[in-house]
C-alpha cells in the first residue's frame, strides 16, 4: 500500500515518475530507510557508491552516509542562486538524461522547473516555448525548430520560459 509519503512531489523536476523519468514503480529495498521503495530512483546519481535509492529518500536528502560523501543528482551546476534552493535541487531533486554537463538556469536566484525536451508533446507548441529554443539556438547562430537538444525549462511561477541547447 502506498502511503502519500511515498511520492513527493520534486518542482524542480515536476515530471520525475513520467515513464522513462526518474523514478520506476518498485518493491525493492531501499538502501536508506530499508523500507520498500515503492518509487525507485532509476536515474544517474553522482556518488562513490551506488545504493537503490526510493523517492522518500531523495526528496529528504542527507544521503552522504549511504552514498560514500558528497553527491549531487545533476551532471553540472547550476547558476547563481540561494544555497538552500541549490541544495534542493542538487541533493534533493532527481537529475534529468543530458548528453554534456550543463549549467541549470536561475534566473533571481531560484532555479527553473525542468518540463522535458525539444521534441515532447505539446511542448514546442507553446508559443513562448518556441521563442525560447528561437533564442537559445539563435546564440549558436542556428535556426530553432523542434530539437531533441532542447532542454525546456520553466519559472516555477509559469511564466517565463528557457532553453539549455544540450547537443551530443
Amino acid at each position: 500500500m502506498q502511503d502519500s509519503d511515498d511520492q513527493p512531489h520534486f518542482r524542480f523536476n515536476p515530471r520525475a515518475y513520467e515513464p522513462g523519468q526518474a523514478f520506476e514503480a518498485s518493491d525493492k529495498i531501499c538502501g536508506s530507510c530499508a523500507r520498500p521503495c515503492v518509487w525507485e530512483h532509476v536515474a544517474g546519481v553522482y556518488a562513490r557508491t551506488e545504493v537503490t535509492l526510493c523517492a522518500r529518500c531523495v526528496a529528504a536528502g542527507g544521503l552522504e552516509g549511504v552514498l560514500g560523501g558528497r553527491y549531487s543528482f545533476h551532471d553540472g551546476e547550476v547558476e547563481d542562486c540561494d544555497p538552500a534552493l541549490e541544495a534542493e535541487l542538487m541533493e534533493r531533486s532527481p537529475g534529468v538524461a543530458c548528453f554534456n554537463p550543463f549549467v541549470w538556469p536561475a534566473p533571481g536566484g531560484v532555479p527553473l522547473a525542468f518540463l522535458g525536451y525539444g521534441e515532447e508533446g505539446a511542448l514546442p507548441a507553446i508559443p513562448a516555448v518556441e521563442a525560447a529554443m528561437a533564442a537559445a539556438f539563435a546564440e549558436l547562430g542556428w535556426d530553432a525548430g523542434p530539437s531533441p537538444h532542447a532542454m525546456i525549462f520553466r519559472t516555477l511561477d509559469g511564466e517565463t520560459y528557457r532553453v539549455v541547447v544540450d547537443l551530443d
